[in-house]
């Protein structure tokens, strides 16, 4: 090669050098596989901008990135267009920030969209808005000044700021219209029967619903398509109001994903769309339940003085009075499990004080149960699970105890101090409550329920969400003691008493596998204790 070529050479190499130095590629971040509407690309093959640059604009996306991956030193402004989903920290870590601008619709963002920014001061949405995260929009943005929506948002799951380091912010614009509320902290929901501004709303209300039909029907658009219709079961009341063309469109298009199966419904709607039970002749096994004079109890009853616990009043009152204390003195923590050694009261209570920690809702149960038994009350734990059993592992585990008084069980939950009612205030057991929640019937929640002291619980969520999911399939051991699960380990190799099988109660074709005795026979699974 000669002099001229290689200068010539060298020259096109450090240009090239140059050029790759002073740009930035962006490619697909890989949150779905496919298209979230068919049709539209969820990325373009990259995007390619000037490291340097003070300002950038997108164009219409799939889903955005995580913009502070990338290094932008000097990025003060950032332009987006349509976008169907932004993740939490789409903004962080990026220092000389101060403005982003949203001039098309989105159809969801997580939260917090904002993190470590110290010179961000707005963030202005200019389009229409199917859904937000929660309960925070930001943290640590000390400037942020302003998070404005300006046409109008369906579900609004944000919380004004609150703890989160961004002392200049204020909370969301109290103009601005949100369709439906998930916070009750939040702004409140626009009324759209008295609502005058609906009209002028209505080619992006229309715009939505579009992007919302095409999410809904569209071959594999992942979660989206469930969060997307409860954001549309919100919108189509105002479509109808306007009596708009796209109102036909979109419960068509609800009422397609509805067929899918159920990804789309609510685990109340799940339940309520459950099988009925069905009478079982060939069950004839019987649920037994220890004495109090069973040596094992009268260990815990004398050591924690629960016949004092329990007091002297109606054996509903002594019921509860055993479940506060069982939820005052071991704190709930799901992620600490069972502690290792006997599942008895004592050892897990000795063990959350020696360890400074809490235990798990199975744990706190047990426990219930056993201070139960130990003072002469039938009391059963049992495992509450959802339809999707085999791959939801979120289940739940509460007690019932038997008030002779009333002649039947009575819920009761140490994990959230809870108890249930019906609107003249009689206890009522699972079994009652997820039929009155099958009907629409009314549900009264204990005021004082909460959890760890710190969280209150509402009936709305308990009951109707995270309850609802739970009582589509409900296990107990035929055999209620101490130890009902005994602990191999702790006994050189066998437990200390023979363990009973576990009974399921489920709904008719149910595919729960889990437990030694399967049943349809609600009447047979709630049999009383004489």
């Amino acid at each position: 090669m000669t002099k001229p070529f290689k200068v010539l050479f060298l020259s096109i190499l450090l240009s090239a050098v140059a050029l790759q130095a002073e740009t930035v590629i962006i490619k697909d971040p890989g949150y779905y596989e496919s298209p979230i509407r068919d049709g539209y690309k969820i990325f373009p093959d990259s995007l390619i901008f000037d490291s340097e640059a003070e300002e950038i604009e997108f164009p219409d996306l799939g889903t955005f990135v995580r913009l502070g991956d990338y290094n932008f030193p000097n990025l003060r402004k950032v332009i987006l267009n349509n976008v169907d989903y932004m993740p939490g920290a789409s903004f962080m870590n990026m220092p000389k920030l101060e403005e982003v601008v949203v001039k098309g619709l989105v159809g969801h963002f997580d939260c917090a969209v904002a993190l470590h920014c110290p010179n961000l001061r707005s963030v202005r949405f200019e389009g229409p808005i199917s859904s937000t995260g929660g309960p925070q929009f930001a943290y640590d943005c000390p400037n942020l000044e302003e998070v404005v929506f300006e046409k109008f948002v369906v579900d609004f799951g944000l919380n004004a700021a609150s703890n989160t380091q961004c002392p200049k912010f204020k909370g969301y614009d109290e103009s601005s219209v949100y369709f439906w509320v998930d916070n009750t902290e939040a702004n409140t929901k626009t009324d759209i029967d008295t609502f005058e501004g609906l009209k002028e709303l209505q080619p992006d209300l229309e715009a939505l619903a579009r992007w919302q039909a095409q999410v809904l029907t569209a071959g594999d658009s992942k979660w989206m398509r469930g969060c997307t219709y409860t954001d549309a079961k919100h919108l189509l009341p105002a479509l109808l109001k306007l009596e708009s063309h796209e109102a036909k469109r979109l419960a068509q298009a609800m009422e397609y994903a509805w067929n899918l199966g159920d990804e789309v419904k609510s685990d109340l709607e799940i339940l309520k769309e459950s099988p009925e039970y069905a009478a079982d002749t060939t069950r004839s096994e019987r649920f037994v339940y220890a004495q109090p004079t069973d040596s094992l109890l009268t260990i815990t009853r004398q050591r924690f003085r629960l016949d004092s616990v329990a007091g002297e009043g109606d054996d509903f009152s002594r019921i509860k009075n055993l479940m506060y204390w069982v939820h005052d003195n071991i704190q709930h923590d799901g992620s600490n499990g069972l502690p290792t050694g006997p599942r008895n009261l004592r050892n897990i209570y000795d063990s959350c004080r020696r360890d400074s920690c809490g235990a798990n809702c199975r744990a706190l149960a047990i426990c219930l149960t056993e201070a139960l038994l130990s003072v002469g009350l039938p009391a059963r734990f049992l495992t509450c699970e959802s339809k999707k059993w085999d791959s939801d592992y979120d289940c739940h585990v509460i007690c019932v105890a038997w008030c002779a008084s009333l002649g039947k069980w009575v819920w009761v939950d140490p994990t959230f101090a809870a108890y249930v009612t019906d609107e003249n205030g009689l206890p009522l057991h699972p079994g009652e409550v997820r039929q009155r929640l099958r009907n629409d019937l009314p549900l009264v929640l204990n005021e004082d329920a909460n959890w760890n002291h710190r969280s209150k619980q509402t009936k709305e969520y308990y009951l109707d969400q995270y309850m609802a999911k739970n009582l589509y399939i409900i296990s107990a051991t035929l055999r209620n003691q101490a130890e009902p699960e005994g602990d191999v380990s702790a006994h050189g190799g066998r437990a200390a008493h023979p363990q009973g099988p576990y009974a399921a109660l489920l709904p008719l074709d149910s595919n729960y596998t889990n437990c030694h005795i399967l049943t349809t026979d609600d009447a047979w699974f709630w049999q009383s204790p004489d």
